[in-house]
Formats: C-alpha cells, sequence, structure tokens
C-alpha cells in the first residue's frame, strides 16, 4: 500500500503531462513514456530496503565469551517440552545437568555432538541413571518448536533416562546463552555459525566446565560428569557419605569398553593383605604359647 500510495501522485502527473498539449511536452523534452519510467524507478528506490551488514563470526572471542561463562548461575528459564508441556530448568537440576545447544536442521555437526552424547548410556551402570540429567536445548526458534525436536529426538535414537528435548522463545534462547556463554549467529547458508559447546551444570545450576567439539573421546565427556556426581554426593556424612567416597575412588575407566565402571580390586586385595597379616600373626602367637616354658638358671 506504501508503495502504491509514492506512486500514484508522480503518475498522476504523468498522465496530466501526456494529455497535455505537444508543445508543453516538447518544451521541457520530456515525454509520457519517460516520465513514466523516471517516476516508477524513483518510487523503487525510496522503498529499497536498507542492506543489512554480514555478520562475521570471530571464534576467538566465541571462546573467550564461553569460558568468562564459568562459574555463570543459570536463571530458571521455562521451556517448552517434546510434547509441548510447559517445564522449568529448575525441574532439571538438584544434580549434575549436560546441557547442549543444538538447531535441528543443522547439517552436521549438531547430530554428531548429539550422538556423542549418547556415550553416557555406556556407563549408566557405574553413574547411576538417575544422578544425573541431559538438556539439549534447540536455539533455532523459528524452527525448533516442541514437534521438530521430538522429531529430531527420534531420527537421533535418544533412548537415555532423564535426556529431554526442549524449546522456548527468542528472549529466553538470547538469556541462557548468556548465562552459557553460547555464541551463535545466522549464516549467509540460511544456518547459523555458533560454538560447538557441551556445557556441564553443577547441582546448584552453575557452569562447571565447557567440552569443546562434535566428537570427543567418551572418557573427555565422562570424568567432569563423574566428578560431579561424587563430589556432591561426598558431602554427606556418615555412612553414605564414605560409601561414595570408596565408590570416587573405585569408579575406573576401562579403555577397551570405553566406559566407567566400579572395580574393587584395590579394597580386596588391600582387605586380603590385611587378613594374611593378621592370620599369620594369629598363627606365630599361637605356636609362641604352645611351645615349651624354657628355664633359664638364675644368676647368683
Amino acid at each position: 500500500m506504501q508503495i502504491m500510495h509514492h506512486l500514484l501522485i508522480p503518475l498522476s502527473l504523468a498522465v496530466l503531462l501526456s494529455v497535455s498539449s505537444p508543445s508543453v511536452a516538447q518544451g521541457h523534452n520530456i515525454s509520457g513514456a519517460s516520465l513514466y519510467k523516471n517516476t516508477v524507478l524513483t518510487a523503487k528506490l525510496q522503498v529499497q530496503p536498507e542492506e543489512v551488514a554480514a555478520q562475521v563470526f570471530d571464534e576467538k572471542q566465541a571462546l573467550k565469551a564461553s569460558q568468562d561463562a564459568i562459574g555463570n548461575r543459570l536463571g530458571d528459564y521455562t521451556f517448552k517440552d517434546r510434547s509441548g508441556r510447559t517445564v522449568r530448568l529448575s525441574d532439571y537440576l538438584g544434580k549434575p545437568l549436560v546441557v547442549s545447544m543444538i538447531y535441528t536442521h543443522c547439517p552436521i555437526i549438531c547430530a554428531t555432538t548429539t550422538r556423542s552424547l549418547s556415550a553416557l548410556k555406556l556407563s549408566q551402570d557405574a553413574l547411576g541413571a538417575d544422578s544425573f540429567g541431559v538438556l539439549t536445548v534447540g536455539f533455532d526458534t523459528e524452527n525448533d518448536i516442541p514437534e521438530t525436536m521430538g522429531d529430531f529426538a527420534k531420527h537421533m535414537d535418544v533412548n537415555l533416562p532423564n535426556w529431554e528435548f526442549v524449546s522456548s522463545d527468542p528472549d529466553t534462547i538470547n538469556k541462557l546463552s548468556k548465562d552459557l556463554g553460547f555464541t551463535f549467529m545466522p549464516s549467509a547458508d540460511g544456518g547459523f555459525n555458533h560454538i560447538t559447546q557441551t556445557t556441564f551444570i553443577d547441582g546448584e545450576g552453575r557452569v562447571y566446565l565447557h567440552v569443546y567439539g562434535d566428537e570427543f573421546e567418551n572418557k573427555t565427556l565422562l570424568q567432569p560428569l563423574k566428578d560431579l556426581i561424587y563430589n556432591i554426593k561426598t558431602a554427606k556424612p556418615g555412612i553414605a557419605g564414605l560409601t561414595n567416597k570408596v565408590k570416587l575412588f573405585c569408579t575406573v575407566y576401562d579403555v577397551k569398553t570405553g566406559k566407567y565402571k566400579l572395580d574393587y580390586s584395590y579394597f580386596y586385595g588391600t582387605g586380603l593383605g590385611v587378613l594374611a597379616t593378621l592370620l599369620i600373626t594369629w598363627l606365630i602367637v599361637l605356636e609362641y604359647r604352645r611351645s615349651p616354658k624354657r628355664s633359664y638358671p638364675k644368676n647368683e
């Protein structure tokens, strides 16, 4: 409508001039056709949108922002889960949380990162399936809606307990990204340039550590989770705290299987050594008591 408004007045003048006497048009060296063309061109130039300056993704700056975010406490943001139900970030806290920011139509990187996170299920027996959570957040607010997040989860064949896929509005995503130190921006091909990071959040909602890249060794992913789980639990007093300290010591990484497992062999060996020592000591004492008493002459 605005374009038509800009065109109506000039075009009306062009029509009036075109039907005026030939002497008027010739005297100004302007014909009706040329005036029409000039009027349309001028109107188009007036409504031409301004060019948007291309954004440049600075990897060094993105990494700095990411590292500066360590120690940040996350806000209690609201999301939609795959079923469209409203959830809060606090619903997932109280235990370590792994957060991954993705966009669902990412061609390679985001899918690879998500598959790498599946390594967490390899250590469920040792770490405890309910001792941590995973939250995949879609940051493309235009396309990452509950339905597409659900389809993405199915496509990735995610079957780890306590792993949820959520989405939210632009304001929430921007605030969460700032808390996490996560940088993203639109790219020329219609996707996004973004830092590839997996963030570990402690039970109180603070950023503990970032792991960078889309492919990494299982231990790189599992070690900080192990530290978070047992560091939180070892604060318990009494037998429960002692038990978790033993578990922390006995949870070891198996290079062959690529997962953590509970290995009590050190304590078994130590216990057997102590028992053997006690048994030998008891036998020596018993033998000493059974031996005949010796009498020694008194010195006169």
